[in-house]
């Protein structure tokens, strides 16, 4: 007896090839059977059109000629073709002329054909024949060929069976090794029964081979691993004391304190800020004050023991003990004691350094509410200052962020718009001017006034396209009129160029640059004397003019207003509220109006709220009045 485990691999697998092309080759055979059931088809279909092509003409004509009555006689070479079922014909209005139907039917009507009966002259549709053939023969090899198709299946499912026994049975050794190799672990050793066939012996051989050289490289790995856990935790420390440790300094930053803070039971933190670095770096340079914030760090944390550096000039100290509120002012008391004391010296320089620390009892929000304590402490001028909820400086600070929401939203919106207040003539009583005041619509409907979202727009940017927008609405307002009408400019949006670009643009394509009037706060515009003089002349020359507003109040440099060569100068409500009752604003006022006489500049007195201060004004020789007592500001269509 031959045993098939003595033949080669090869042979065995040559075998099964040559029963998966005998499987293709029936397959093969079913596709061209396929093909012969539709050519048959089509056959069928054929015989039906050449029917219709032998009676089409006849019909032709007797329908042209209008000879109904020969209709029967002309379809008679088709009704009497024993596989016709039915024939039908209509004119052309869907009416039957013919109506045939086989006295003995079949069960076989699959072949419909139809065809369109044209007049021989106009070659429009006079009818339509349609024909129902008896499809039998087609039937019958379609009978044929299924019997063929059943049989090759069955073949193919007996081939198939036989084929995956086979095959099984030639791979069984290798389904053995798989097995034992699904369940090898490296330091395993693997045994193979003796099989016979060549390539089963060099798969054995193989694994073999690769058992061995598996343990060597297993011996390696473990010597790497060891090193490279070495490497990792040398890299992670690395990498810890990158994320958490501040490089200039040494010191723990803010990351380790709000780790900390999450931790640990901290009861307070405080944050130093030095007072006035920036002049320490500006005066004596950056490497200066990089070694100061380097001993300043390294005295707090020999003093405190916790100390974190923020970032910039700030530092923290965490405090673990019970203090109430008066202890630890006390021991953050020492500190400044200690440190009006103490000198650093730093190249050869003796610096003497001083702070403002902000206090937050508790862990909770504590980094937040130190900082907001700092800031308190800034604003206040005060050394120490300690986080209070009742001053409501948190809901603050979320006021301003809904106010700075809104405002985004009301010029998405067009909610911000312009109302404009008149300026009325002393000489004439008639208003020749109007000011242009910016509102606010919130989503209520109501007006929000400009001391409220203005501030806070300057905060956040959004000031300038504020300043675009009441540039737009009021030059296109007066384009079609014929006063003058002035718009407030901060010293932000003249240092702005594009501010300034767009603001020129705007008033090319308006036509407006001889009504308009700029007017440029005294306190504000004047400290950048030489940008504004470059505006003055660029807009100035566009056939525009310029007010000084507020004119009168703190320090009023005429010496600038004599360079600026302003065509208005606007005085100051706080002069113009209290005329009648104070001498001393009476005199200012009357030196402004002879300076500005002098000068060339009209003057517009603000604020005009009543007859009284109306009257004095008018004989003191202001130019023009405005306030409510001769207009509030009010939209203009």
């Amino acid at each position: 007896m031959i045993h098939l485990s003595r033949f080669r691999l090869s042979y065995k697998i040559v075998g099964s090839l040559i029963l998966i092309f005998i499987a293709i080759f029936l397959v093969v055979g079913v596709v061209i059977n396929y093909v012969m059931e539709n050519t048959i088809s089509a056959s069928e279909k054929q015989k039906a059109s050449l029917l219709l092509q032998t009676i089409e003409k006849p019909l032709q004509m007797a329908l042209y000629l209008k000879f109904n009555d020969q209709i029967p006689q002309k379809v008679i070479p088709a009704v009497s073709v024993a596989d016709v079922m039915d024939l039908v014909i209509i004119d052309r209005n869907d009416h039957a002329l013919y109506n045939y139907s086989a006295t003995i039917r079949t069960a076989h009507e699959a072949v419909t054909v139809s065809r369109k009966i044209a007049d021989p002259i106009s070659g429009e549709k006079m009818g339509t024949i349609i024909l129902s053939y008896s499809d039998r023969a087609y039937d019958a090899t379609r009978q044929s060929i299924h019997r063929i198709i059943y049989g090759v299946g069955l073949s193919i499912a007996v081939l198939f069976f036989l084929a995956v026994w086979w095959v099984r049975y030639l791979l069984s050794p290798l389904t053995k090794i798989a097995q034992k190799a699904r369940t090898y672990k490296p330091g395993d050793r693997m045994t193979f029964e003796e099989d016979g066939s060549v390539e089963i012996e060099q798969i054995v051989s193989a694994f073999k081979s690769m058992q061995e050289t598996t343990r060597v490289y297993l011996r390696k790995m473990e010597d790497m691993n060891t090193s490279l856990e070495t490497a990792v935790q040398e890299k992670t420390y690395e990498l810890e004391s990158q994320y958490y440790i501040d490089r200039l300094t040494n010191l723990p930053n803010r990351y380790r304190l709000q780790e900390k803070l999450l931790r640990s039971k901290i009861t307070a933190l405080a944050i130093i800020n030095i007072d006035d670095f920036k002049e320490v770096n500006d005066f004596f340079g950056i490497a200066i004050g990089d070694a100061v914030l380097v001993q300043m760090g390294t005295w707090l944390h020999e003093l405190s023991g916790k100390c974190y550096r923020l970032g910039s000039d700030e530092f923290a100290l965490t405090f673990t003990e019970h203090l109430n509120e008066a202890e630890l002012e006390h021991r953050l008391e020492m500190l400044l004691k200690l440190l009006d004391e103490k000198t650093f010296m730093i190249h050869e320089e003796s610096l003497n350094i001083r702070v403002t620390i902000g206090v937050a009892m508790g862990s909770e929000k504590a980094l937040t509410r130190a900082d907001i304590a700092l800031h308190h402490a800034k604003e206040k001028k005060k050394q120490i200052a300690f986080y209070n909820e009742d001053e409501g400086i948190e809901e603050q600070y979320r006021s301003n962020l809904m106010m700075a929401s809104n405002i985004r939203k009301a010029l998405y919106e067009h909610r911000i718009i312009c109302h404009y207040q008149p300026i009325f003539d002393f000489v004439t009583g008639a208003i020749q001017k109007y000011e242009t005041l910016v509102r606010m619509v919130d989503e209520n409907g109501d007006l929000v006034a400009p001391a409220i979202f203005l501030p806070i727009a300057k905060q956040t940017k959004l000031y300038p396209q504020i300043t675009l927008e009441v540039v737009y609405q009021a030059c296109r307002v007066f384009a079609s009129r014929d006063e003058e009408f002035s718009i407030n400019l901060s010293d932000s949006d003249i240092r702005n160029p594009h501010t300034v670009n767009e603001i020129i643009k705007t008033i090319r394509e308006t036509g407006t640059a001889s009504q308009i009037v700029f007017e440029i706060l005294e306190s504000e515009g004047i400290e950048n004397y030489d940008e504004v003089t470059r505006f003055i002349a660029q807009v100035k020359a566009m056939g525009a003019k310029i007010a000084i507003d507020d004119f009168g109040t703190g320090y009023s440099n005429f010496e600038n207003i004599l360079k600026l060569s302003v065509d208005y100068i606007k005085i100051d409500g706080s002069l113009v509220r209290e005329l009648s009752g104070n001498e001393r604003h009476r005199i200012i006022i009357e030196t402004i109006i002879d300076f500005a006489q002098k000068i060339g500049a009209k003057t517009i007195a603000e604020f005009v709220a009543d007859e009284d201060i109306y009257t004095i004004l008018k004989e003191l020789g202001v130019d023009y009045s405005q306030g409510y007592f001769t207009g509030k500001p009010i939209p203009l269509p």
